[in-house]
Formats: structure tokens, C-alpha cells, sequence
């Protein structure tokens, strides 16, 4: 934020322009010509900053600091999305009646820590395992891990063994600070869609205002009347389509922030991967890159599980995709060989990328 100039430092900037302006002999004899020269400079910067107030008005041109601290503070309830810490379970074994104490801390191979939640202790006898909660030290999208990876102990606790294997479906949940970019898109359409009252927008607003959550589709009616399905995606995660916990956690979100007049369902999309067949002119390596990231960004586009605001399914049409490919920098011709025809998805269903297969 550009602070505000003293009267002091604006009468030290004219003073030192006219000493600056008054350097040559006939300059010193004529003071007006340097008195005007010292005024402007400072009323050029007067100007300046009044310029600067005016952008900081709108969301859309406002700086960063001003977006956080003013217009997602009046805008959105919680403000900026703050980073989240992946957790959920792992196997521990060792001998029987070891204890696992909470705060042991473990390791990823590549460095990244979790800390045990809860203390468990193995059973007194049969097999010595016991399902432990993990939670990452560290919050961020990066402490996401799939499961059957291999969590070594940082410090070695007798009768454990020093590896623990994560369980089904992995330590999800984890996020990283929201962008700028997303905050900005999220103010814009809280002012848009303001006084939220329940419609469609509002609920997938407020399933964005979950760590981690980027797209979202609101369903009224989806499984009968006075029911919403919301579903959602999270684009910054190895795998978009949420898991259990992390529909779990839209799911109370949504049952503490909307309106209580409905039986809400926060819902995962159904992957639907779409194969391409493609024959392309000139084909080479960078222009089929340039056409594998432009389908991507029309599905990304396109794509969803309902029509936001009905329960209609989508169809992204054949020639959107023949249209993007020809859009990609470097094609001159091509042959879409599959799909033969649009693209039909069914409620539920979210079209993704599949394979490309190049004639």
C-alpha cells in the first residue's frame, strides 16, 4: 500500500526540485520558470496517488494487499482461503502392547513430516497392527500422499516398526493458500451474487469457500424435491475428483454455511475419460502438445457434471473440438478421427482427458 506523504517530505521534494532547477546562472535570476518546474513535481505525485486510490476501488484492479485486507474482508465471510494440512490414517505393527504415542513425527522419502494425532496402543494379542490418524506438520497440497506409501518413524519407539503404511483412500485434504488470481475471481462473484439467499450460485460459492476446492455445481432438486447437490472438483490436487474425507469436509461446510431449508449432498463427479483419434498436419512433437493442452483447457471449460443450476447433463459439441484444435499455435490441418459425434455426458459424470492417439 503506498502510504500517504507529510506536508514535511512534499516540502523537501519542491525544495530540493528548485535546487535542481535553479543550478544554472540563468535560472537564479529567474524564479518562476524552476518555482512552477518544483510545484508540478509535487502535484504530479499528488495525482499519482489519487490514481492509485481510484484502482484500489475495484476489485478487479486493486492490489493484493487491498484485495486481502478490504474487499475479501467485506466480501466473503472467511476472507482468503488459508492453506490446509493432509491427513488420514496408516498401519503401524510391531510387537503386541507397543505403544504409539501422539506427536511422533514421521517421514516422507522426500522429506515431508506427519505427526501421529492420536496415541494408539497394538492389541494384546493376534497381529500387532493398529490404524493410526496422521496428520502433515506442514500445511499445503503438497503433504497429499496416496495410499500405500511408506511413512518411516523420525525417532525409532520400541516395539513399533519404523515403517507405517498409509491407508486407503491416502492423507488428503491438504491445500495450498489461495492464489490471488482464485481470490479475486471469488470476489468478483461474491459482489456479482450478493445478498446469498440459497440460489445455485450461492451454494457453489460457498463450496468454494473449502481449502482446496476450486470448481463447483449446484443441482436443486438433484435427488428430489427440496434437496441440492453440490458437486465439486479440486483442480490443484494429484487427482481432482475428491475422496471420502474431503467430500465429508464440503459436506459440513455446507451444513454450517447454507441456508437450513434443504437436504444438502456435497457430491464427487463420476471421471468420464474422452479418447481422441487425430490426424494432424504438420505433426510434430510441439503441435501436438499445443493440441493435447488445448482439448485439456476446452474440457476444463466445458466440461461438468450438471449445468449449473439444473440437472441437465452436458454435452460439449464435436465441433468445439474440432474448433479448438484448430485454434492450437502451429496446426494447418487436421482430422478428428473419435469422437465421431458430441460428446454426451450423463448426471453426474465430468468429461476429462483420456488418450490421444495421433494417425
Amino acid at each position: 500500500m503506498i502510504p500517504r506523504q507529510t506536508l514535511a517530505e512534499i516540502a523537501r521534494r519542491v525544495e530540493a526540485e528548485l535546487t535542481l532547477q535553479t543550478a544554472s546562472d540563468p535560472l537564479r535570476r529567474n524564479l518562476f520558470t524552476p518555482l512552477a518546474r518544483g510545484l508540478a513535481g509535487a502535484v504530479h505525485g499528488l495525482y499519482g496517488h489519487q490514481d492509485w486510490i481510484a484502482r484500489q476501488i475495484h476489485p478487479m484492479e486493486c492490489d493484493e494487499d487491498t484485495l486481502v485486507s478490504v474487499h475479501a474482508a467485506i466480501w466473503l465471510p472467511d476472507g482468503r482461503k488459508p492453506p490446509a494440512a493432509a491427513s488420514g490414517s496408516a498401519r503401524a505393527t510391531g510387537a503386541n502392547k507397543a505403544p504409539l504415542p501422539a506427536g511422533e513425527q514421521l517421514a516422507r522419502a522426500d522429506g515431508a513430516l506427519f505427526a501421529v494425532l492420536d496415541g494408539v496402543t497394538l492389541p494384546d494379542a493376534g497381529p500387532a497392527a493398529a490404524t493410526v490418524r496422521l496428520i502433515c506438520v506442514q500445511p499445503g497440497a503438497a503433504g497429499n500422499t496416496e495410499p500405500g506409501a511408506r511413512l518411516r518413524l523420525v525417532n525409532p519407539v520400541p516395539g513399533i516398526n519404523g515403517e507405517l503404511e498409509v491407508l486407503a483412500p491416502g492423507l488428503s485434504g491438504g491445500a495450498d493458500l489461495e492464489s490471488i488470481d482464485e481470490l479475486r475471481a471469488r470476489v468478483m462473484e461474491a459482489r456479482y451474487n450478493s445478498g446469498q439467499v440459497g440460489r445455485a450460485q450461492d451454494w457453489e460459492l460457498w463450496a468454494r469457500e473449502v481449502p482446496g476446492v476450486t470448481r463447483a455445481w449446484a443441482a436443486p432438486k438433484l435427488l428430489g424435491a427440496g434437496s441440492i447437490g453440490v458437486y465439486f472438483v479440486r483442480d490443484g490436487d494429484p487427482d481432482m475428483i475428491p475422496d471420502a474425507a474431503e467430500v465429508a469436509a464440503v459436506q459440513d461446510h455446507l451444513e454450517l454455511t447454507g441456508t437450513p431449508f434443504s437436504e444438502i449432498y456435497a457430491l464427487a463427479p463420476i471421471r468420464r475419460p474422452i479418447d481422441f483419434r487425430i490426424r494432424l498436419t504438420p505433426d510434430t512433437p510441439a503441435i501436438r502438445q499445443a493440441v493435447t493442452d488445448a482439448l485439456a483447457a476446452l474440457l476444463a471449460s466445458e466440461g461438468a457434471p450438471v449445468r449449473s443450476g439444473t440437472t441437465t447433463p452436458v454435452t460439449i459439441p464435436r465441433s468445439h473440438i474440432t474448433e479448438q484444435i484448430s485454434g492450437a499455435p502451429g496446426e494447418y490441418d487436421h482430422q478428428l478421427l473419435a469422437p465421431a459425434a458430441d460428446i454426451v455426458c450423463g448426471v453426474g459424470e465430468l468429461a476429462v482427458m483420456g488418450n490421444i492417439t495421433w494417425q
